[in-house]
C-alpha cells in the first residue's frame, strides 16, 4: 500500500502491507492483555515486526482503522505502559539488534526491541557496558528502558537511561520520521515549536522539573532547557510511548569496572538503613540498594528456610527472631582489586563505629560468585515480594516513589503510618541511595470495597510524596498507575506544558492514550478486580499456599517476565518460538482472562485456552525459577481435567497415559512382551500403531523388556542374605518395563551397601503419565491402590528409594496435594529418597569406616542431563556428591529439559519442536564429548531423546546412562 509519510515528507513511499502479519487469534490477544502492572486491556491486534518499513505500515493501517498504538519490548512496564486496546506493536522478537557498536565513541546503535543484557554481551568484549541495569535486564529491551526512563541499581554511577541517551530516530503518529539529538531535531519545525514551549514555561521547567535524580514523573522537558543543551533525545526519554515510536537509538556505554567489591551493611530496622543510605554516595560507590526484613521472610517462605543466610544479621537465634531488620548493598569499583576492596571496607568501618547509624553486622565480598550470590537476593525482589510473608497477596502501582535521599527514611516512617491507617502491609525494597521505593501492598483488589481503600490509599499517597518533595515514580514511569495523580504533584502550569507537548507529537492522541495526559483513572481497567472468578472452578489439587483457589494461584503471575529470559532453565518452549503466547506469563494470561469469560466465553471448553498451554512441557522449572513459583504445569494438568470431563481425549492421553497399566499387562503372560517387539519392529506395522495411538510417527517406538524387573528381583531376594537395614526399591513403569538393566544395577548397588531390597509386587505406580495428561480422578484411583499395596512400609522411616526423578517428584511433591484425605501419602513423601541420596549418606558415614564403602574410583568425566523434576522440585546436589565420592568430575547442562518432557514429545505437533530443544544445548555437547567420558542421564525420556538425536549419526553409539550403572560399574571385585 502507498502511505504518505506526512510532515516534512517530500513523496510518497510503498509500504509492505502487514495486514497478514497481524496477529488477532484471542489466544495473542488474551497473551499480551497484561504487563506487570495490575491493569488489563484487550487489544484488537499484535504486530511483531522485524524492519522500519513494517512499523510504518502497522502505524498507517492503526490510523485507518482508528486503533491507538501501544509499543512494547520485555513487557515488563509496572505501570501498564505496555498494554493498549488497539494494536500492540511488539518489537522483542524480531526487531532486536544491536546494529553497531564504537568503541571510539563509546556509544552503540540499537534498535528498540535489543535486551539489556544483549546489548552488554555484545559490547563486553570492548571492555564496556550499557550502565542502565533494571532487575529485569535479562529480558527487558533497551527502547522500553528509554520509553520509560528506567534505571536500576547502577544508577548512582552511570545515572538514569534518559542520562545515557545520545540519539534517537522516532517515527511521530503523523508517519514523518524524525531524528533527536542534544541541540535539537533533524525537523526545524519541531524545533520552534519546541523552543516556545521552553520559554513559555522557562521558570516552572527550571524550579520544579528534575530538582534531584529520581524525579521522572512526567515529561522531561527540563532537557530542552538551554543549560541541558537543549537535549531533544533526553526530553523523550521518560514519555512512555506517547510522543512517538522509537526507530533506532544510539546510547553511550561506560567502561567497565576493572574491580569490584561489595560491602553489604546491616541495620536494626529499614529506616535505619534507610536513614544511612544517602552517607554512602561517595567516589567509588556505584550502588547503594535497600531491603526490609519482610523480604527476607517471603525468600524463605519461596526458597526455603535457609534462604539469605548469607546476609550479615540475617541468622535467627533459638526465640526464631534475627539481629537486622534492613539491610544496604554497596558495591565500589576500583582500578585494583585493593582499591575496589578499600572502598568497601571504608564503608563498614565508617558505619561500625558510627555516632547516629552504626551497623550491627557486615560483609565485606569480591569473589564474583559470593557477590552474585548476595545480590540475587535484591534482584528477585520484584517478583518475591508479589507474596506477603504469610502468603497473602501484594500488588505494585506505589511501585517506586522517591523522594530527596536524606528524606527518604522520614518518608519511609510517614509511608508505613499511612499503610497502617488503610490496613494494608508492603515489603519495601530499592535504590535508598537515591531515594527510591519500591513496595508491594497488600490490595484486596477483587472487591469493590478493596478498590475503593486501593484509591483512597492512592491519593493519600501521593499527597505524602509531594508533601516530602517527592515524585510518583522514581524509575518505571507514571503509566496507568499513576498518570492521574500528576496533578497532585505539580502545578497547573506544569501540567498545560504536558498537554502541549503532547499535542505537538501526537495531536490525535494515537500513541498510548491514558497514560501521561488525559489520565486513565487509576482503578479502570484492574486485572484482579471484581468479575475475574466468572468461570472458577474447584480444583483437584489442595492449593493450600493460595486459598485453595487456582485464580488466586494464576495471580501469582505478576509479570515481570523471568520466564522470557535466556539465562535459565524456564521456559523451554518459548526459548525456541520466543512467541509470548508460548511464555509462562502469557500462559497465566491467557488462564486469567478464561476464569473472567470476557475473551473466551466457553470457559474450560475454550480451545483457544487448550492451544495456548499445549506447549507447556510440564518441565516445572517455572514452579521453581519464577521469583513467585508459579507453577503452569500443574495449572494445565487442573485445565486438562477440566477440559475434557465431558469430550473424547486424544488418543495419546490413552496410550501415552496409560502406557504403565499396559506394560504391567504385557509383562504378566510369559512372552508376550517379546511378541510384542517383534511385531512392532516391522516398520509399517510400528507405524500404523503409532498413528492410531495417536503418537508422533516421527519418533521410535519405545520397546520392552523381556521380563519386568519385579520378576527379576522375586527370585534375587530369595538368595538375599540377612542385611542391617531394610530398603524399598521403587519398580517405577520404565525401570521396570523397558530399562530394567538400570534397576538391576541399583539392586546389586544397594545390597552391597548392606541393605536388605525390597521391590513391592504387582501393580504400583506414582500416576505421574495420568496426571501430565489430566486425568486427575485416575491418578487418584491409581495412587490410592498404589498406597494400598506399599502400606506396610509407608511408616516415616523406611527410605523409598526412586530411581526415575519424575517418579520421585511426584510421590514426594505432587501425591500430597491430590490426596490430602489419605495421609499415606504425606508420610510416604518424607521417605523418598534418590540412589545418590541414599550413598551420600552412606558415604558419611563411611568417612569413619572406610571398610564399609564398597565403590573404587572410576576416575571419569561425566555430563549431567538433570531430569527436568529433578532439577526444579528435587534438589540434585547429593547426586552430584554421590558421583564425586566414587571420582566422577560432573558436569550438567544447564539449559534444563531434554525436550522430550515423558509423554509430551510423542504427541503429535511436538516432535520438531521435542528435537530443537535438545539441540539447545543437549545433544551438541553430548556428541562433543570423548567416547571414555561418561553421559549420564536418570530419567528415562532423557536416555530416549539422547537415543534418538544420535541415531543415524557416527555418534549413535554413545548412551545415556543412570547413576545406578555408574555406581554399579564402580563397586569393588569382591562386593
Amino acid at each position: 500500500m502507498t502511505v504518505p509519510v506526512g510532515v516534512g515528507a517530500t513523496a510518497d513511499i510503498e509500504l509492505p502491507d502487514v495486514e497478514p502479519l497481524l496477529r488477532t487469534d484471542t489466544a495473542t490477544r488474551g497473551a499480551y492483555t497484561s504487563d506487570a502492572s495490575i491493569f488489563r486491556r484487550i487489544p484488537q491486534a499484535v504486530l511483531e515486526p522485524d524492519s522500519v518499513d513494517q512499523i510504518k505500515a502497522g502505524l498507517a493501517l492503526a490510523r485507518e482503522r482508528q486503533w491507538s498504538v501501544t509499543m512494547r519490548g520485555g513487557g515488563t512496564s509496572v505501570a501498564g505502559n505496555a498494554i493498549g486496546e488497539g494494536l500492540i506493536i511488539d518489537v522483542s522478537r524480531h526487531f532486536n539488534r544491536v546494529i553497531d557498536i564504537d568503541p571510539q565513541t563509546l556509544t552503540a546503535r540499537i534498535e528498540p526491541g535489543a535486551i539489556c543484557d544483549d546489548l552488554r554481551a555484545a559490547t563486553a568484549p570492548y571492555g564496556l557496558t550499557y550502565g542502565p541495569d533494571p532487575s529485569t535486564h535479562s529480558r527487558c529491551s533497551i527502547g522500553g528502558m528509554i520509553a520509560n526512563n528506567a534505571c536500576g541499581s547502577h544508577s548512582l554511577a552511570w545515572g538514569t537511561a534518559a542520562d545515557n541517551v545520545e540519539e534517537l530516530t522516532i517515527l511521530r503518529a503523523d508517519g514523518s520520521t524524525v531524528i533527536l539529538r542534544r541541540g535539537g531535531t533533524s525537523d526545524p519545525a519541531l524545533d520552534e515549536q519546541l523552543r516556545t514551549l521552553r520559554d513559555d514555561h522557562l521558570g516552572e521547567f527550571r524550579t520544579k522539573l528534575s530538582q534531584f535524580p529520581r524525579q521522572v514523573s512526567g515529561y522531561g522537558l527540563h532537557y530542552l532547557l538551554q543549560e541541558n543543551g537543549f537535549d531533544t533525545a533526553k526530553a523523550f526519554a521518560g514519555s512512555e510511548g506517547t510522543l512517538g515510536i522509537i526507530l533506532e537509538a544510539v546510547v553511550r556505554l561506560v567502561p567497565i569496572p576493572k574491580q569490584k567489591a561489595l560491602a553489604v551493611l546491616a541495620f536494626p530496622t529499614v529506616f535505619d538503613a534507610a536513614a544511612a543510605a544517602p552517607l554512602t554516595r561517595l567516589p567509588g560507590v556505584a550502588t547503594s540498594e535497600g531491603m526490609g526484613g519482610d523480604l527476607l521472610d517471603t525468600l524463605r517462605i519461596s526458597q526455603g528456610s535457609e534462604a539469605g543466610s548469607n546476609l550479615p544479621g540475617a541468622v535467627t537465634d533459638e526465640n526464631g527472631s534475627r539481629p537486622a531488620g534492613g539491610w544496604l548493598f554497596c558495591e565500589t569499583t576500583g582500578e585494583t582489586h585493593a582499591e575496589a576492596t578499600g572502598r568497601a571496607q571504608d564503608l563498614l568501618d565508617r558505619f561500625a563505629a558510627h555516632p547516629d547509624h552504626p551497623t550491627i553486622a557486615s560483609v565485606l565480598v569480591s569473589d564474583p560468585g559470593e557477590m552474585r550470590g548476595l545480590w540475587r537476593i535484591r534482584e528477585s525482589a520484584a517478583g518475591l515480594v508479589t507474596r506477603l510473608p504469610d502468603g497473602g497477596e501484594a500488588w505494585p502501582n506505589w511501585e517506586d516513589s522517591a523522594v530527596p535521599p536524606e528524606r527518604l527514611a522520614d518518608y519511609l516512617r510517614a509511608l508505613y503510618a499511612l499503610l497502617d491507617q488503610h490496613g494494608l502491609r508492603g515489603i519495601p525494597f530499592g535504590h535508598f541511595g537515591e531515594g527510591c521505593v519500591h513496595l508491594r501492598i497488600s490490595f484486596t483488589l477483587g472487591t469493590d470495597e478493596g478498590k475503593a481503600v486501593f484509591r483512597a490509599f492512592m491519593q493519600d499517597a501521593a499527597k505524602l510524596v509531594a508533601r516530602h518533595g517527592g515524585s510518583l515514580s522514581g524509575e518505571h514511569g507514571d503509566g496507568r498507575a499513576r498518570s492521574e495523580l500528576l496533578p497532585v504533584m505539580y502545578t497547573p502550569e506544569i501540567m498545560r506544558s504536558f498537554v502541549e507537548v503532547k499535542s505537538i507529537f501526537d495531536p490525535q492522541r494515537l500513541l498510548n492514550p491514558g497514560v501521561l495526559i488525559d489520565a486513565d483513572q487509576i482503578d479502570s481497567g484492574i486485572r484482579p478486580a471484581p468479575g475475574q472468578r466468572t468461570f472458577e472452578f474447584l480444583p483437584v489439587h489442595d492449593l493450600n499456599r493460595d486459598g485453595g483457589s487456582l485464580v488466586n494461584a494464576v495471580n501469582r503471575c505478576v509479570g515481570v517476565g523471568l520466564c522470557r529470559s535466556e539465562e535459565h532453565a524456564m521456559c523451554p518452549s518459548f526459548q525456541i518460538t520466543k512467541d509470548e503466547v508460548h511464555s509462562t506469563r502469557g500462559r497465566a494470561r491467557v488462564l486469567s482472562e478464561m476464569f473472567r469469560g470476557e475473551l473466551y466465553p466457553d470457559g474450560t471448553d475454550s480451545k483457544e485456552v487448550k492451544d495456548a498451554l499445549d506447549l507447556c512441557l510440564s518441565c516445572h522449572a517455572c514452579a521453581d525459577e519464577c521469583p513467585v513459583n508459579v507453577d503452569m504445569s500443574k495449572y494445565k494438568t487442573e485445565f486438562l481435567h477440566q477440559h475434557y470431563k465431558k469430550k473424547r481425549r486424544p488418543m495419546a492421553h490413552y496410550s501415552m497415559g496409560w502406557l504403565p497399566l499396559t506394560s504391567h499387562f504385557l509383562h504378566l503372560v510369559p512372552g508376550l512382551a517379546t511378541l510384542a517387539n517383534a511385531v512392532l519392529s516391522i516398520k509399517p506395522v510400528e507405524k500404523i500403531v503409532m498413528r492410531l495411538g495417536g503418537v508422533d510417527t516421527s519418533r521410535s517406538m519405545i520397546t520392552f523388556a523381556s521380563r519386568s524387573f519385579q520378576s527379576i528381583a522375586k527370585k534375587r531376594r530369595r538368595r538375599q542374605t540377612a542385611a542391617r537395614e531394610r530398603v524399598v526399591l521403587w519398580p517405577d513403569s520404565f525401570t521396570n518395563h523397558m530399562d530394567t538393566h538400570v534397576a538391576e544395577d541399583a539392586y546389586e548397588v544397594l545390597t552391597a551397601m548392606g541393605y536388605e531390597v525390597v521391590v513391592p509386587s504387582g501393580f504400583v505406580c506414582c500416576g505421574l503419565t495420568w496426571h501430565s495428561t489430566g486425568q486427575l480422578t485416575e491418578t487418584q484411583r491409581i495412587l490410592r491402590g498404589t498406597f494400598d499395596r506399599l502400606e506396610e512400609w509407608i511408616d516415616g522411616s523406611t527410605p523409598v528409594v526412586v530411581l526415575e526423578p519424575s517418579c520421585a517428584a511426584m510421590l514426594a511433591d505432587e501425591a500430597p496435594l491430590l490426596m490430602t484425605d489419605d495421609p499415606r501419602a504425606a508420610t510416604l513423601s518424607t521417605q523418598i529418597l534418590t540412589l545418590g541420596d541414599l550413598v551420600e549418606r552412606r558415604g558419611e558415614k563411611a568417612d569413619a569406616n572406610e571398610a564399609a564403602w564398597p565403590f573404587a574410583s572410576l576416575d571419569v568425566h561425566g555430563l549431567s542431563q538433570v531430569h527436568c523434576h529433578e532439577r526444579s522440585r528435587r534438589a540434585h546436589g547429593t547426586t552430584t556428591s554421590a558421583l564425586e565420592r566414587i571420582g566422577v568430575d560432573e558436569s550438567a547442562i544447564e539449559t534444563g529439559c531434554c525436550g522430550l518432557a515423558g509423554n509430551w514429545g510423542f504427541e503429535p505437533g511436538h516432535g520438531e519442536m521435542s528435537r530443537e530443544l535438545g539441540e539447545r544445548e543437549l545433544l551438541p555437547r553430548v556428541r562433543e564429548l570423548p567416547d571414555s567420558d561418561a553421559v549420564i542421564a536418570d530419567g528415562f525420556s532423557c536416555r530416549t531423546q539422547i537415543r534418538e538425536g544420535l541415531a543415524g549419526s557416527q555418534h549413535e553409539t554413545k548412551r545415556g546412562v543412570h547413576t545406578a550403572q555408574l555406581l554399579r560399574s564402580a563397586l569393588r571385585p569382591h562386593i
